[in-house]
């Protein structure tokens, strides 16, 4: 797989605005502007679930400022979905070289 693998994160409508709102005051980072469409387009079209490439979700977590209780909570679910992601690769890593 790799760091170049999406994965998926389930946040409440509430979490998705708080993101917007601190992607605005968070330091500018590499692919800030696609995160920003992310989030967006999610919001329009009523969606709690957005896509992201792994490593931009890596960078969002480590730039991400939670500035109120829910972007600290999409904070949280987004270092969640990084590690579960990782995990996974690691399992499936592990079974490729056991077979």
């Amino acid at each position: 797989m790799g760091s170049e693998s999406v994965m998926q994160v389930r946040w409440t409508r509430a979490e998705l605005v708080a993101v917007r709102e601190a992607i605005e005051v968070t330091p500018l980072f590499e692919g800030r502007v696609v995160v920003r469409k992310s989030i967006r387009d999610a919001l329009r079209a009523s969606q709690t679930t957005v896509a992201l490439d792994r490593a931009l979700a890596e960078r969002l977590a480590r730039h991400l400022v939670p500035i109120d209780m829910p972007t600290a909570m999409a904070k949280v679910k987004l270092l969640r979905a990084v590690r579960d992601a990782d995990q996974a690769e690691t399992a499936a890593s592990e079974a490729a070289d056991a077979a």
